[in-house]
């Protein structure tokens, strides 16, 4: 693979890692809400419902019984989402693994560490400054980073 495309295609993917970890987390949060409303159907058992007919709609009569049906749609819903976050977390890694071939690539050790506080450890600008030392700030982090992702991009139109 060139250069300019592998940097290219790198500079995509960090720019996307954070919103992969983001999916990922809501997946999670959407499997565990799934869950929960099993865990009720189960527990709570048979549900009961009123409804009224008979003579004129004048009678009550009582149903009662197991929501198979509300159940067996959360089992179909909970497994799709585990397969959708098994697909995401996949992807996480495969992304994962080529921002860190990109990262490894570059020689710039400071450039390195304030995309990977940023982009891989998730941090905000004001964390990375904190964590870079006195002589950061969070704007000083974010404008270079900036700047490096527009220097790269300038230099893979000029190498077409």
């Amino acid at each position: 693979m060139r250069d300019a495309d592998r940097s290219s295609k790198s500079r995509s993917i960090l720019e996307q890692y954070s919103d992969l970890l983001k999916e990922r987390d809501e997946t999670r949060t959407r499997i565990r809400m799934i869950e929960n409303k099993l865990d009720r159907i189960n527990r709570e058992g048979n549900v009961r419902d009123a409804v009224k007919g008979g003579l004129g709609n004048e009678q009550t009569f009582y149903i009662e019984g197991f929501p198979v049906a509300d159940e067996d749609e959360l089992k179909y819903q909970l497994n799709k989402q585990k397969r959708i976050l098994s697909e995401r977390e996949s992807n996480i890694r495969d992304k994962l693994e080529a921002v860190e071939a990109w990262l490894n690539d570059l020689d710039d050790s400071r450039m390195r560490r304030l995309i990977t506080k940023r982009y891989i450890e998730n941090k905000t600008w004001y964390q990375v400054a904190i964590e870079m030392g006195k002589n950061y700030t969070e704007f000083s982090c974010r404008k270079q980073v900036e700047r490096f992702i527009a220097q790269i991009h300038d230099s893979e139109h000029t190498k077409k």
